[in-house]
């Protein structure tokens, strides 16, 4: 998500389907959910369960994960995915090693040779740069106006990274099947 925000289910429904673009009523419509209970979900009034969840999902053109909290605080936590992302493409380490062959902690990287995952890091690392600029430049800048447009740009620049990161996810989960 943006920043540092935690959103909950109905803020993340509500969230992609205004990423996408589209009503509440166009994604009760695609998703097959009534309106009424469609609103009570963004709202919160009402949890849906997994199968309409799904449905959401699949209208939104995202994966059902998106709309989950993750929290990658351990090695236990993070590994699942990496792994995952081990089944899509060959994950290579690189860096110095040992005398043992074993890799040294300071100049171990990852690569991987899945074109969608090879293309998509590089877009974000490029977006990153032009991101952090932008912030480091708002936060010097005298001028208010000037700081509010620089940060808004590096929003709206991070809101099209996070979009394009969700239509690779549904790239990725192609790639597999």
């Amino acid at each position: 998500m943006i920043g540092d925000i935690i959103m909950n289910v109905s803020e993340k429904i509500r969230y992609y389907r205004e990423l996408r673009g589209l009503t509440q009523q166009q994604l009760a419509d695609f998703s097959g959910i009534p309106l009424g209970t469609l609103k009570k979900y963004e709202t919160g009034n009402r949890n849906p369960k997994q199968e309409p969840l799904q449905r959401i999902a699949d209208a939104l053109h995202i994966s059902i994960t998106s709309f989950q909290d993750i929290h990658l605080e351990t090695i236990g936590e993070v590994a699942p995915y990496l792994f995952a992302i081990s089944k899509v493409g060959k994950v290579q380490f690189h860096g110095n090693k040992d005398a043992d062959g074993k890799f040294d902690l300071n100049t171990l990287t990852i690569s991987f040779d899945s074109p969608v995952l090879k293309h998509f890091l590089k877009e974000w690392a490029d977006s990153k740069v032009i991101i952090d600029h932008l912030r480091d430049e708002a936060q010097f800048s005298p001028d208010e106006t000037t700081k509010a447009f620089l940060l808004n740009r590096a929003d709206e620049i991070e809101q099209e990274l996070e979009l394009r990161m969700v239509d690779s996810q549904m790239l990725i989960q192609s790639a597999k099947k």
